[in-house]
Formats: structure tokens, sequence, C-alpha cells
């Protein structure tokens, strides 16, 4: 994980953070230590496979976060991040607590004030969802950053021209991950399987996964990476006055975000961890798995500022584990 700070845009020296400097830094130093002892009570409490977690923090958290290096070495901000505000501290932590808050109850009452929709998998309850998670996770954040401190989108890689997006530089790194993260989840995910398999039709895949894209691009792209890498890890940075604090700090956000999913909601079946699994390993595996995996999106992010981009790549992450589901829920024959 070799990263570039820029000068430019969070008004500190240039330097090259090689492995020799990235194993003094604090904030990777404290990454590290966290994870080394969550993973090791993960593995003697719930006996969590250390193999498994492993594997997944080299080719997410080291293999993919090298790619996005290499790809973005060279890489142009689309604007300069800017300097912290006043009380900015104060309000990234109501953020934080509002968003848990949200995670934590909030989508239950949802749930329960619209039941009638949430008895099974529909086209309407998919659009109550992308409504109540762009709410959420989209505009609250955006008025808040508008409000008080004035932002603009732009100011959250939200550009809309054309050309800023569909440079050379950007392509080569989207098929490059694309390509990879197709490669590893076709034969080695079990999202795929159905795929695999050939249960679909080519006029299914052909019809079914660009719209499945797109609908990915917001549902999750916009929604998580607006707030977790445009808002989060950004301000962040800019607090601590420090790239890596801000990548490693929301990374860990960013898994945390997930655990009252897995704790309260029983969301965790999705992730091999059972329909009820325990605090603990709820928490402990948001860290040793779900931080690990945002680190490469958080790397294009801090190199490109390009929230389109991020977007597009998360797409591709989410696209072939839930066609299946997709499919079923919109009915393309």
């Amino acid at each position: 994980m070799f990263l570039l700070i820029k000068s430019r845009a969070f008004f500190i020296p240039d330097y090259v953070l090689t492995m020799k400097t990235l194993v003094r830094n604090p904030y990777f130093i404290g990454y590290c230590l966290l994870y080394i002892t969550v993973l090791l009570l993960m593995h003697f409490i719930e006996h969590y496979p250390l193999g498994e977690a492993i594997a997944s923090a080299l080719i997410i958290g080291v293999l993919f976060t090298f790619i996005a290096h290499i790809f973005t070495r060279k890489a142009i901000p689309l604007s300069c991040s800017k300097p912290v505000q006043k009380h900015e501290m104060l309000v990234l932590v109501s953020l934080i607590i509002y968003i848990t808050v949200v995670l934590s109850f909030g989508i239950n009452q949802i749930k329960l004030t619209f039941s009638q929709f949430f008895l099974e998998k529909n086209i309407t309850q998919e659009v109550i969802t992308i409504t109540y998670k762009l709410l959420f996770f989209f505009v609250v954040p955006f008025l808040v950053y508008k409000y008080f401190y004035s932002f603009k989108m732009d100011d959250f890689g939200l550009r809309v021209k054309a050309q800023e997006f569909f440079t050379k530089k950007n392509l080569a790194l989207l098929f490059a991950m694309a390509i990879i993260i197709f490669l590893i989840q076709y034969f080695l995910g079990n999202g795929a399987r159905p795929i695999r398999e050939g249960i679909f039709t080519s006029k299914q895949l052909v019809i079914g996964l660009p719209l499945f894209f797109i609908w990915l691009l917001f549902e999750v792209g916009l929604v998580e990476e607006f707030f977790f890498r445009a808002v989060l890890q950004s301000r962040i940075a800019a607090v601590t006055k420090s790239e890596m604090g801000g990548i490693f700090l929301s990374g860990l956000v960013f898994g945390l975000a997930h655990a009252p999913g897995f704790y309260l909601r029983g969301s965790g079946t999705l992730d091999n961890l059972g329909a009820s699994p325990s605090l603990f390993l709820s928490v402990g595996y948001s860290i040793i798995v779900l931080s690990v995996a945002g680190f490469f999106l958080a790397v294009v992010w801090s190199r490109t500022r390009n929230l389109w981009l991020v977007m597009a790549i998360h797409a591709f992450v989410d696209l072939l584990p839930g066609f299946s589901e997709f499919v079923k829920i919109w009915n393309i024959h």
C-alpha cells in the first residue's frame, strides 16, 4: 500500500510514501496492531479461520491497493480538498454517531413502517431501500456541509464534465480493476455460481448486467462512497493533516458501520456469520475483513478526487454477487 501525498490537496510537503516511511506512520502502525490483535482474538474466541482472513487481506487489501497505486501514480486530483473548517471535528463525530444510529435502529424502523413491502424481495422494496439510503448517506451529509461550510458538489468529486472522467488513465484503472474483480469473483466467488453454471441466458446477461451496473452505481456507489470516501475520508484527512489518517480511520468507520447490521438485523448470513452472530464476532469481522476491503477505493479517491470513478469501481465489486437476485426481483427474462 504505497501512497503519494499531494501537497496541493492538504498543504503538506510532497513525498513518496515508501515501505520505509509507511512502517513509521502512526496510523499504519496503529491499524496493524489493532488488526493483528482482533484477528488473534477472533481465531481463539470465535474460531474464525486465520487463512480466510489473511487471504482476504492479501488479495483485497494488498493486491487491489497495489494495483490502484500503480494506475494512479501520476493522477491529478479533480479538485483540492478544503482545509479543516471551524468545529469540523464535532461535525464529523456527529455524522458518525448519526449514521451509527441510522444503521442500528433507523433501518429497522423503516422496515417496520413499510413491513408489507419487506415480506419478500420486490421492486417496491428496492425503490424504498435506495430512497432511504440516498437520503441518509448522501442528502443529509451533503446538506450539513453545504449549510455549515458552503461546500459544493465539486468539493465532493462530483463534477459532471465527461472529459474529466473519461481520461485514458481513469479508463485504464477502471478496466484493470473490473477485469481483476470479474476474474476473482467469477472463478472463486459463491455469488457468481449461477452464472458459472449457465443458469442465465445470453439475453439476460446482455440486458441485466448493464442495468444492474447502473443501479449499483447509485445504490452502493453513490451511497457508500459519498459518505465514507468523499465526506469522512477527505475530512478526517483534513482534520488529521494526514492522508494516511483519512484512509485508515475512515476504513475502520466503514467496517464498523456494518457491525450493527450483523448483530441487530441478522444480515450476517450474507457473510457466512450466521443469523445471530455475537457482538464480538460482528465487530471483529467488520475490522479484519470489511475495513480492509475499502483501502483500494480509498487510494483511488485520495489520488483522483473523482467520485464517479470510485463509484464505478465499487459497482463492479457488487455486480456478479448480486446479479441473480436482481434478475429475480426485476423479472428479467
